[in-house]
């Protein structure tokens, strides 16, 4: 809640949890795998192919792993509770857009 704290935290605080999340979107490795046939037939018809011989498609499509992080503090010995403090310190667009809005 401050860009400029006025503290340095104790060694080993805070403790945080890491969350590694890998994940590729099935909708599109499905849609890849039904063009596969179509686009090998493609390539074969045109004799398209790279300096190893191998064959290229019209298509190019990115297979990689989408890998996402979230850290999330779960102790801190620094912690000093400070009820209210997100509604104090919210800005006022959220504020305005959701007057009742409560941080879970």
């Amino acid at each position: 809640m401050n860009e400029s704290p006025k503290f340095t935290p104790n060694d080993g605080s805070p403790t945080i949890h890491v969350n590694i999340r890998s994940s590729r979107n099935d909708e599109e490795m499905g849609r890849i795998y039904s063009e596969h046939i179509e686009q090998t037939q493609i390539a074969e018809e045109k004799n398209t192919t790279n300096e190893g011989g191998k064959l290229i498609g019209e298509n190019k499509y990115d297979l990689s792993v989408k890998t996402t992080y979230e850290y999330d503090v779960v102790a801190c010995e620094n912690y000093d509770e400070d009820i209210g403090m997100w509604i104090r310190n919210m800005p006022e667009a959220i504020r305005k857009a959701n007057p009742d809005f409560v941080p879970s």
